[in-house]
Parts: structure tokens; sequence; C-alpha cells
């Protein structure tokens, strides 16, 4: 059996799921490089699972499982290939499933690369110890018909956006990543280049979301980002994700929303992702297919 296998973070439907979530992601050697994360995360998780489901519950819990069943079934309509999927950190894993099959195509939901994320993928697909045939889909952020994708999606909800400014807002990763040779800023810079070249609005602008801990993030951050444009027009076009999950239904639409509004902000839209478009299902399995036979 050969199989496109979408890799994805994962998400919490209720409280234990969230439990689960945040103990595989502590413990994951490319969020917490210290030996120390065996005995953080079991820690983290228990005392923090019952406050951040609180927020998660604003939301109803992560659509991320069912956004991502529905854009399975559609991909499925372009492939002699299964299409199926799993999460780094929450059910289903990919040592669970990756066993029945003799040949398959590892797509990681990242269109940048990152130590964090792309790499944690790889991680998950060596633990597995498949002795199949595998491909990897390599990140697409340069890819011009994913971009056109974007830009309709963003041009779709916006109808005059002379009048607004435009931020992409990536998922911040800790600047000592970059340090050590993570690509994703570099990746990011490129990706709102290439962008910033099929789009006309009144500013475009790049921000970081999503930090935790002491250590200094990627910057600008977006709530620094955003006292910039008080009485002033603004969308966010959440750059990092492909499907929405809690850092776009929950962070962006609900708690960046609430900052704008401190600030004076006049009005405050977030584009969807990508999520389960038809041509987004398109794409995803044309660039599966290419990987098979890469490019020299």
């Amino acid at each position: 059996m050969k199989a496109i296998i979408l890799h994805n973070m994962g998400g919490a439907r209720n409280e234990n799921e969230l439990k689960e979530f945040l103990y595989n992601m502590f413990k994951d050697k490319r969020i917490i490089s210290s030996p120390l994360r065996h005995i953080l995360a079991p820690i983290i998780a228990n005392t923090r699972y019952k406050k951040v489901w609180k927020n998660y519950e604003k939301i109803g819990g992560s659509k991320i499982y069912e956004i991502t069943q529905n854009l399975v079934s559609k991909m499925q309509k372009y492939t002699d290939y299964e299409v199926t999927y799993v999460m780094r950190y929450t059910k289903p894993f990919l040592k669970d499933i990756i066993h029945k099959y003799n040949e398959i195509i590892l797509l990681p939901m990242y269109p940048h690369y990152s130590f964090t994320t792309y790499e944690s993928a790889i991680d998950d697909l060596k633990k597995s110890n498949f002795k199949g045939k595998v491909s990897i889909v390599k990140p697409f952020f340069k890819e011009n018909e994913f971009n056109k994708i974007i830009v309709e999606n963003i041009l779709k909800e916006i109808k005059n956006p002379k009048e607004y400014n435009l931020i992409f807002s990536a998922h911040g990763i800790p600047k000592k990543l970059i340090q050590k040779g993570d690509k994703y800023y570099s990746h990011i810079k490129k990706h709102i280049e290439i962008l910033s070249t099929m789009v006309e609005f009144k500013s475009i602008n790049l921000a970081f979301q999503s930090r935790f801990g002491k250590s200094e993030w990627l910057k600008p951050y977006l709530e620094d980002t955003l006292k910039q444009f008080k009485n002033e027009n603004v969308v966010i076009y959440p750059l990092s994700f492909m499907i929405d999950n809690s850092e776009t239904d929950l962070e962006l639409s609900i708690e960046y929303r609430n900052i704008a509004k401190e600030i004076g902000i006049n009005k405050y839209k977030v584009i969807k992702c990508p999520n389960d478009d038809e041509k987004i299902a398109k794409f995803l399995v044309r660039i599966a297919n290419e990987s098979r036979n890469p490019k020299s």
C-alpha cells in the first residue's frame, strides 16, 4: 500500500487531549533542548492544561482534525495513493499507522523550514523505523501556485486593499535557534518578499506571535506592530499555518482582536488559512507527486 501522509502538530478537542498535547510538545527536543524536558514536560502539562483549556473553550476546542479530514477527503479525489494524516503531539501518531504501508510520501504541513516544525516531523519519521520507500515534501513557500491561493484568499475578504495595512503574522521561535542555523527567519522574509510583489496594500508588514518563556524571540512582536496602526485598518494573514488552529482561531481572532480594540485600531480582520480549499487539495497532491522525482 502507498500513502500520502499529512503531518501536523495536532490540537485539543477536550481537556485530556490538551494535557497530552502539552506533555508531548514540551518533551520534544526541538521545543526544549535540555534533558530536563523529561522532568519539565509532565510538570508543565499537569499544571497548565486546565487553565489553558478555559481559553480553548472560547473556540469550542481545536477544529484542526475536522478541517484536516475534509482536506484529506478532497485530496483523495486526485491521487491513487491513500491519503491520511498524523499529528506530532496528539493521536493519530505516525508510528501507529506507518507500518501498514510499503511506500509513503510524508508531507509536513509547514510552508517554511524550522527545527521546531519541519525537522521535528523528520524526527518523528526516523523514530518510526519505517523500512519502506520514503519521499518527503520539502518546504513549499516559493511555489507560485501556493502563493496565488494565499493572495486570492486575502483579496476575497479585502475588497479595498489600499485602505488596509497588511500584517503577515508568523509563529515566533526563540532567536537563539536562528543563531544555531534554523532557516525559518530567512524563509519567512523571502516569503513576504514574494507575496509583496503580488498584492498592493497601504503597507505590508511582518510580525511574530505565540511566544512563551523568558528568552528573546523573533521580533517584531505582533502586539508592538499593532500599536503603529491606531485609527487605521488592519488585516492579518497567518503566514506559518496551513490549517486554522488555536493560534489563529483563539490567539489572532480573539486575543489580538481585543488588543487591537484597546489600541484603537479601526477595523481588524483575520484571514483564514488555506484549510480544506479545493485548490489547496490539488496543490498538495501535486507537490506530493513531485517529491517522488525531485528536480535536481
